[in-house]
Parts: structure tokens; C-alpha cells; sequence
């Protein structure tokens, strides 16, 4: 035992020394090793570079027919074969001596660009034309307008929005400014080749979008792309096992930053200050609108509790509180929601066999209004929504080797909601609401609503209204659009003539239906006051004349209307700070 350890303890180093001589051995002698480098067609590629990973001094080029030799310090070596406009590859040597190898074109640095007759290569491009896709475009989440997710994602596309009305968001997009004095100088849609809106598109079905902005570019269109063109592909199926995406977003919205105004209390102290300043220079014409500091504290820290009231005789004047009597109304809280829903599902679905690849996506949108909807206890709910599904189906059937037969079926239908005799009437109503209502209205005019039901309004100017009330008694109307796309495209390749050329016939058929009319005509007639702020008689509408010969356009007797002016000479115009 004892001499069996003597002799493994002088074998070991004798091994050593054996193994370290045999790779230095084979370290001086190296492998050699040949190969061919080709393209993706087959062909040899001249002076592809080949090099030993980590030691660029030890390298090579490929000759006329591709082929390569080079000596190699070990088995472990890797080869680095590479060639400009194609991919790198890598190799460990193993105990192979001999290599195939094929490059392929490198699609980063030539990438495709969708131009308007057909398809080039980026770096060839010479017109100004920019390209983004639709992943860039899901990043903006929770917009489901295609136009709303241009914004900022494209040089030198400008988009302006002029109403957040549901149904309506859909920006004007402008491509290096206004091309002509036309506001309606839009640039030309194209959606796989066809003309047709943008909001036709879902955005998780858009492939690619190419922008076309100068003459270079928009040629071929004529003069229908004088302002630009904007050309957008839809996705398309793959040879493989079906794949499925699902998608869900919410958008909780805010109204954005909007301008403040000055309330009733400071703005009665804001005019009492400029009448003190005028008395100087421009006699006592004003003093007849300036108010007592008792009347004008009224509209501060106000008592909202409904109860008995009577004037100085001790007649019974009603029930109400000091804030109907002293309106201090911000008519921005009382016209919208502190927040609003916005939500969007989508399910996509994609694959195929050699013969036949699809792609079918559904998605459905729902856009929530930041319209604040007052009870009219009508037993409805007026305001406005919007509801819309698109449906899409792609199929490329592959005929023969050369011949493809393309079919795009796609559709949509929109449900939207809006005031009643405002229907058909290009967002006006909407804006209009937003604008006299949340922006111009004065805050001591009248509350929206008095305690038993009646709407606020003033009497002395016809033009000013109530806008919660016009939107909550208007009734509503339900619009329906409906719209079916079908696209027929057969392509022949023609390879055998010139290489790249392809034959393309396209024919399409688009139909819209639009339905109106449904929802519901609210007839009847809407119980309006006014209250004298100074005695708090309450006067309703329709008793305004029979008892004071006051009528809602202004016509009265002069000691009638001395009445009424004396009454609400205390109104302030809408002050709005900065």
C-alpha cells in the first residue's frame, strides 16, 4: 500500500508535464480550419471579414468565390464572420474543420419604408418621409384615437384637439403647418392602400404609419396630397401557431388646468374699488352698481340651510337657503366631474399555415364625459357618451408560389350620445356649454337649482343660460354609424421578368350607415326662477309678466324695469384672474 502511494505521488507530475507539453504542442501548431461565406440568395460574398474572437490580429477576408482558410491557436476558438449590411455570426471551432456559412441582410440598417408605390428601402429614400409603428403608438395608453397618438411620436406632425367632446376627439393634423388657407386642408388617408378616415383604425391593428410631407414625396398622389399624405398599413398574419393577445387599459380623465375667476363676494369688492377710483374723474354715473359691505358679505361663509323665510313686513317669502338668495357660484365645479372613465379591450389574434395567414383583432372603446349631469327628475339621464367597436380581419391566401390573393375585411359601429336639438351641429353645443357656461358666466347670477326644483335664470338678458339645466332637459339623442370596409387585393410576383417587380389589382367596397332620431324628445316645459337678492322674492317664469308686466326678452313698462334693474344692479361680469 505503502508503495503504491510512492508511485502515484511521481506519476502525477509526469502527467502534468505531459499534458502541459501536448497543448503547447498544439498551441504552436494550431487548426486549421476553411470555409464559404454566402448571402441569403446563395451567392459568395467578396472580402467577408473573418477573425478569432478576442485576437482581431489573427483574421482574414474571403476571396472571389467566398472561401476562406485561416489557422486558429485551439478547438476552443470562436470565428467572427461578418460583412457590411449583414448580420454577425459566430462559431466555436469544436472539432469541425470545415464551415457553411450564410448571412443574412441586416434588417436595422435597411429598413422598409411604405412610400406610395410601394415599399423602399430607408437608405434609398431621398423625400422627406418619416415612419413609426404601432408599438410606438400603444405606448401612449389610453388614447384610442390613432390621430390623438401622432402626438409627438413623428417630426413635423402637428395635431390640435378643439373639443373633448366623446365621439369628437379625433385632433385636425396639420403636416409642416397649414399648406393653404383652407382650414379643411387635411392631409390625404390612405389605410392599406385606400383612402378612408383615421378613425376607421384601431390602434393595436396598426402595423406601420408613414408620414410623406413634401413634393418628393406626395407626387404620385397629385394634388390630393398637397398637404401631405399619410399612409397606414394594418397588421398581417404569420406562418405559425396561432398567437393571442388580450389588452385592457382605463384612463382615469381630469379637466386640465383651466383659468380661475374671482367669486361674487371679490368681485363686488374688485368694482366697489373701480367706482371709487372713477368718482374723481368721471362723476356719480357709476355709483348706482356700488354695493354696502352688509350686502356684500352676504356672499361669504354662506349658509346653505333650507329654511322659513320673510321680509321685513313679515310676509312669508318661501323656503331656501342664504346661498340661493346670495348666489356665489363656480360654475367650473357645478359643469364638471372631478374625474372621468375612459376605458379600452382588445383581443388580437394571429397565425397561419404556408397556404393561408390571418389576422383578426376586436377592440371596443368607451369614452367617458367630464360633463357634470344634474337630476331633471324626468326619470332619464341626459349629457353625452360614446361607444364604439371595431372589428378586423386579415387573410393572405397563398395561391401558388408567386401568386397571393389578399383579403381585408373590417368594421366598425359607433353609438354616441348627445343633447337633443344639438345633434348634427359639429361640437357648437358642446363648446358653447363649456365656454358661456364654465368660463363667461358670472358667479352671482342665480344657482343652478332652487330648493323646490326650479331652474335658475336671469331675466334682464335672453342670451345668458343656464347650461347644467340646458344639457340635464334637453333630452338626448343616440346617433349610430356603422361602416363596413372590404379590400380584394391579388399580387403576382414577376421575379422571372425583373427581379422585385410584383403586380398588384386591388379592388375595394365601403358602405356607411347612419341612424338617427332614437333617444328621447323632452316636451316638457322647464320651471325657471329668479330671486330678488335684495327682498328674496322668488319669481318664477311664467308669472314674471302676469304680475309685473316683465317679459323674458326685456320688454316692460319703464317703472318695471327700474324694478328689476335696482333689484340685480349687484351682477358682475365673470373676472378671471391669472
Amino acid at each position: 500500500m505503502k508503495n503504491l502511494k510512492q508511485l502515484i505521488r511521481q506519476t502525477i507530475p509526469t502527467i502534468l508535464m505531459l499534458m502541459a507539453f501536448c497543448t503547447t504542442m498544439q498551441a504552436q501548431n494550431g487548426v486549421t480550419v476553411t470555409g464559404t461565406v454566402t448571402d441569403s440568395a446563395a451567392d459568395p460574398l467578396i472580402g467577408a471579414s473573418v477573425v478569432v474572437k478576442g485576437n482581431t490580429s489573427l483574421g482574414t477576408v474571403t476571396d472571389f468565390d467566398g472561401n476562406f482558410q485561416l489557422k486558429v491557436p485551439s478547438e476552443s476558438s470562436v470565428l467572427v464572420i461578418s460583412y457590411v449590411g449583414m448580420t454577425t455570426k459566430e462559431f466555436k471551432i469544436g472539432k469541425q474543420r470545415n464551415f457553411k456559412v450564410t448571412l443574412q441582410d441586416d434588417t436595422q440598417l435597411e429598413e422598409v419604408v411604405v412610400v406610395g408605390y410601394g415599399q423602399q428601402k430607408k437608405a434609398s429614400v431621398v423625400g422627406a418621409i418619416t415612419q413609426t409603428t404601432g408599438e410606438v403608438l400603444e405606448r401612449a395608453a389610453g388614447i384610442g384615437s390613432v390621430g390623438a397618438a401622432l402626438t409627438g411620436n413623428l417630426p413635423g406632425i402637428a395635431t390640435i384637439a378643439s373639443t373633448g367632446q366623446p365621439g369628437e376627439e379625433d385632433p385636425r393634423i396639420y403636416i409642416r403647418g397649414a399648406a393653404a388657407w383652407n382650414q379643411d386642408a387635411q392631409p390625404l388617408i390612405l389605410v392599406d392602400g385606400v383612402k378612408r378616415e383615421i378613425k376607421s383604425v384601431d390602434v393595436t391593428s396598426v402595423a406601420t404609419i408613414s408620414v410623406l410631407k413634401d413634393a418628393s414625396a406626395t407626387a404620385v398622389y397629385g394634388v390630393e396630397g398637397a398637404n401631405g399624405v399619410i399612409l397606414i398599413t394594418t397588421k398581417r398574419g404569420q406562418e405559425g401557431k396561432a398567437k393571442i393577445d388580450v389588452g385592457f387599459n382605463a384612463t382615469l380623465k381630469a379637466v386640465s388646468k383651466l383659468p380661475r375667476k374671482y367669486d361674487s363676494y371679490d368681485g363686488y369688492m374688485w368694482r366697489n374699488q373701480a367706482i371709487e377710483h372713477e368718482l374723481a374723474i368721471g362723476g356719480n354715473a357709476s355709483w348706482a352698481y356700488y354695493r354696502p359691505q352688509t350686502f356684500i358679505n352676504n356672499f361669504r361663509n354662506q349658509d346653505h340651510t333650507v329654511k322659513p323665510n320673510y321680509n321685513s313686513n313679515g310676509a312669508y317669502l318661501g323656503d331656501y337657503s342664504q346661498a340661493e338668495r346670495y348666489p356665489n357660484v363656480d360654475w367650473q365645479d357645478e359643469m364638471f366631474k372631478k374625474t372621468a372613465l375612459s376605458y379600452n379591450a382588445n383581443l388580437n389574434i394571429m397565425g397561419g399555415t404556408k397556404f393561408v395567414k390571418y389576422f383578426v383583432s376586436f377592440d371596443f372603446q368607451n369614452e367617458g364625459d367630464m360633463t357634470k349631469i344634474w337630476d331633471n327628475r324626468q326619470g332619464y339621464e341626459g349629457g353625452y357618451a360614446y361607444n364604439r367597436l371595431n372589428v378586423r380581419s386579415n387573410l393572405d391566401f397563398q395561391i401558388t408560389k408567386t401568386t397571393m390573393f389578399k383579403v381585408n375585411l373590417a368594421g366598425s359601429t359607433a353609438q354616441q350620445k348627445t343633447p337633443r336639438y344639438y345633434y348634427g351641429n359639429n361640437g357648437e353645443f358642446f363648446q358653447q356649454q363649456k365656454w358661456a357656461g364654465a368660463y363667461k358666466m358670472a358667479p352671482n347670477l342665480f344657482p343652478v337649482q332652487f330648493s323646490d326644483g326650479s331652474w335658475g335664470y336671469y331675466p334682464l338678458v335672453s342670451n345668458i343660460e343656464n347650461s347644467p339645466q340646458s344639457v340635464a332637459t334637453s333630452g338626448y339623442e343616440l346617433g349610430t354609424i356603422t361602416r363596413i370596409f372590404t379590400d380584394f387585393s391579388l399580387e403576382q410576383n414577376l421575379d422571372f421578368v425583373t427581379k422585385g417587380l410584383i403586380a398588384r389589382g386591388t379592388i375595394s367596397w365601403d358602405n356607411q350607415f347612419n341612424e338617427g332620431s332614437r333617444g328621447i324628445s323632452d316636451l316638457h316645459t322647464v320651471k325657471r326662477a329668479y330671486m330678488l337678492p335684495e327682498d328674496g322674492q322668488l319669481l318664477y317664469e311664467n308669472s314674471i309678466y302676469e304680475k309685473t308686466g316683465f317679459d323674458f326678452y326685456g320688454s316692460a313698462t319703464p317703472a318695471v324695469q327700474r324694478k328689476c334693474r335696482s333689484s340685480s344692479s349687484g351682477v358682475v361680469s365673470s373676472v378671471t384672474t391669472t
